[in-house]
């Protein structure tokens, strides 16, 4: 009888040892991992909010940033603009944009496509791009 009273007790102390982590309170002391961790996620939300912050005052004063269509990145704004400008806007061939980033007059983006020169090649060009208010100023 008395082997029976330490294996009970012996499977009482792994019972509880193994139930550790479902019953124990939170230690007082923080590893330094943990505080490093929440050093890393304070600093992370204060940029998280600043460049909303950011965004939204460039929204305001820019109007909403542009996107570009899946493929080839050109903002429906600048497709307006050359098919206004262009004298024949099917001649467009390979038109490719940049990334759209806040410049000091709108929204700016870099653009490279071929049209068909008056000789009847095809002519290279790259131009700059301002959209603000979803309308090109160039």
């Amino acid at each position: 009888m008395s082997i029976a009273k330490y294996i009970l007790f012996a499977a009482a102390l792994f019972l509880l040892w193994v139930t550790e982590p479902l019953w124990r309170t939170a230690d007082t002391i923080p590893s330094p991992i943990d505080v490093l961790v929440e050093e890393q996620q304070t600093e992370r939300s204060k940029l998280i909010a600043a460049e909303a912050k950011k965004k939204k005052d460039l929204e305001v004063k820019f109007g909403k940033k542009p996107a570009g269509r899946h493929k080839t990145g050109v903002p429906p704004a600048v497709q307006e603009y050359w098919d206004k400008t262009l004298k024949d806007p099917a001649s467009l061939e390979e038109e490719r944009c940049g990334p759209i980033h806040a410049g000091n007059n709108g929204w700016v983006t870099v653009c490279r496509y071929r049209v068909k020169s008056s000789s009847g090649g095809l002519e290279l060009r790259q131009d700059t791009y301002i959209i603000k208010n979803g309308v090109v100023v160039k």
